[in-house]
Order: C-alpha cells, then sequence, then structure tokens
C-alpha cells in the first residue's frame, strides 16, 4: 500500500499535465471539462469534510462513518503540519454547538 498512493498521485499528476498540453495546444473542450472535474472533485471532498462531521455529530456520535470515509483527511489532521491541522479543526468546530468536542483516538473520529 505504501507503493499505490504515491503510484496513483504520480499517475494522477501526469493526467492532469496531459490535459492541460491538450488543452493549451488544441483547445479542445472536453479537455477542459475533464480537467476542471478533476479539480472540482478532490477540493469537494475535501470541503465536505466539516458538513459530514456536523451531520454525523447529530445523527451518529460515534463518528464511525466519518473515520471509514474521510480517513485521508482524518491522517492529514492528525499527522499534518500544524498550521493544516489547525485549520481542519476550525473549520470542524464551526459547525459544531457550542460545548461539544471532536476527538481523535488514532484514527477514528468520536464527538461529544
Amino acid at each position: 500500500m505504501s507503493i499505490v498512493l504515491p503510484t496513483l498521485a504520480v499517475a494522477f499528476a501526469a493526467f492532469c499535465i496531459w490535459l492541460a498540453v491538450r488543452i493549451v495546444n488544441r483547445r479542445e473542450r472536453w479537455a477542459k471539462r475533464t480537467l476542471a472535474v478533476m479539480i472540482v472533485l478532490p477540493a469537494m471532498y475535501v470541503l465536505s469534510f466539516g458538513p459530514a462531521c456536523w451531520i454525523s455529530r447529530r445523527v451518529q456520535p460515534s463518528g464511525e462513518f466519518v473515520s471509514i470515509v474521510y480517513s485521508p483527511v482524518i491522517r492529514v489532521w492528525i499527522g499534518g503540519p500544524h498550521t493544516i491541522q489547525n485549520l481542519i479543526s476550525q473549520f470542524v468546530r464551526l459547525g459544531m454547538a457550542g460545548g461539544h468536542a471532536v476527538i481523535h483516538v488514532g484514527y477514528d473520529v468520536t464527538f461529544q
């Protein structure tokens, strides 16, 4: 697994570069749309982490669904740079009612 993710990241970057070349050289519409989707979908995934935590806090306080679906975001939240950790923490707390906390034990998230 440690070799699969970097390989997929390199393949994703190479595909985006190939699309950019198609857009610049041939001005193809399908390439523009595909590149837009490839940029927007990961951004939407990351931005949906906060609302998923807010909803899960009310529906499923164990946070099991969020822990499974958003495990890459949680890994960055736990082990990433402090600036990114603070941004994610503030974003998650933004929709929480006062006095509620988000606890992460390992890579599991629990809401209290």
